[in-house]
């Protein structure tokens, strides 16, 4: 039983061990701009959203963010939103493309 239990953590640790690789190629890649196939196409699916709420997850630093906005424009780099900060409380934001990970109705 212990042999298991051992093998389980082994396990556990190999698997934190590769998350941890794999968010650092994926930094050293957006610090580079290099950018996965699938998300060159996140320009044209934000300008599809002009006008609607989505929510937008964006890459920052070790983790990531995700933030419920507006989108109002979006051009060939940039993104122009209108994000909700609580009651009554907008804020206009220029969000690179580059930075946007995930789009989310």
């Amino acid at each position: 039983m212990e042999a298991f239990a051992m093998m389980g953590v082994l396990g556990f640790a190999l698997a934190i061990s590769a998350l941890t690789k794999v968010q650092k190629v994926e930094r050293i890649l957006r610090e580079n701009h290099i950018r996965p196939a699938g998300a060159a196409a996140l320009g044209p699916r934000l300008r599809e959203k002009v006008g609607q709420t989505v929510f937008i997850t964006l890459y920052e630093g070790e983790g990531d963010s995700t933030t419920r906005c507006k989108v109002l424009d979006v051009d060939e780099e940039w993104a122009h939103v209108l994000r909700n900060e609580g009651k009554r409380n907008q804020r206009e934001l220029l969000i690179r493309l580059e930075d946007v990970k995930q789009i989310k109705d």
